[in-house]
């Protein structure tokens, strides 16, 4: 496939821009911070968030849990064995006994020191945010009735990405209660390819993420990619032992032209990442080699 660069709104000054191009779907190139930028601040942190923002990340993925007394947390495991000092179930611990812990530093870990950094809170998170980046919810599909009740008091509509990869008929089901939606974005693989047609109809996803195990998937074969580039945004996932056909950061490290620059050649330009500084500095080399005007 030949990817024509200007496609790619790249020359973003601002999260206004970002989001304009984003929902007119003209394919604006960013990463997606995984978990934040978590290095040195510890993952799914105020200070992880606090750091893309400084760096003009606009999109930002962050896991959520809920507490046994119905609080939404920034976790990306059940447990809260990995990240903290401390060890038990999300659900089965309440907001105080969880604001007792200390997040470990980085990605956490038993080796991992503990830091001054408390678990945040999604309220905690909000303010942040507001009109100066969205939260890509993760592992969030279960708290959507939740999620949109506090989207909608704080009117949050341009600032949060609800995923999942649920068939059709159970998303429409969810955004038909509602009078105004989050913009959502639909995993697609070779499993649920099938139903392409009528989630672009009946959804019209901001964006769709590909996930696929080989390079000869059918999602990612010209043909469809063709189909998805008029209609939505592209989204890829280069983390470690993701559904990328190990187009990898790690791959990305050694060989960023391949591992994210293929995905930027497929007409990618929704690159999910941890390490989201690394792949802008390679992408504004990339572009500027493609783009004529750059001569």
């Amino acid at each position: 496939m030949v990817v024509d660069y200007q496609m790619f709104g790249w020359h973003l000054n601002s999260y206004t821009d970002f989001l304009k191009a984003l929902q007119e779907k003209q394919h604006p190139l960013s990463p997606i911070a995984h978990r934040g930028l978590w290095n040195p601040a510890p993952e799914n942190s105020i200070p992880a968030v606090q750091r893309c923002i400084d760096h003009k990340i606009y999109l930002i993925e962050l896991d959520m849990q809920l507490t046994k007394d119905g609080h939404i947390v920034l976790m990306h495991d059940s447990t809260v064995d990995r990240t903290t000092n401390g060890s038990g179930e999300v659900d089965q611990l309440t907001l105080r006994e969880i604001k007792q812990l200390s997040l470990k530093e980085l990605n956490g870990g038993p080796n991992a020191k503990s830091t001054k950094e408390k678990v945040p809170t999604l309220l905690e998170i909000l303010p942040m945010i507001k009109g100066k980046a969205m939260i890509n919810a993760d592992k969030a599909w279960d708290l959507r009735h939740e999620l949109y009740e506090l989207v909608e008091r704080y009117d949050l509509f341009d600032d949060f990405l609800l995923k999942s990869d649920k068939p059709v008929e159970q998303l429409t089901a969810f955004f038909d209660l509602n009078p105004r939606n989050m913009a959502y974005m639909h995993k697609l693989s070779d499993k649920n390819l099938h139903q392409l047609d009528l989630l672009l109809e009946t959804i019209s996803p901001t964006a769709i993420e590909l996930l696929f195990y080989t390079e000869d998937d059918e999602v990612v074969s010209d043909k469809v990619i063709s189909k998805l580039k008029g209609q939505t945004n592209l989204w890829g996932n280069a983390l470690d032992f993701a559904e990328n056909a190990r187009h990898s950061d790690s791959l990305s490290l050694l060989d960023p032209d391949q591992g994210w620059g293929w995905l930027l050649d497929r007409g990618i330009s929704l690159i999910q990442t941890s390490y989201p500084l690394q792949f802008m500095a390679y992408a504004e080399r990339k572009m500027k080699i493609n783009d004529p005007a750059e001569d």
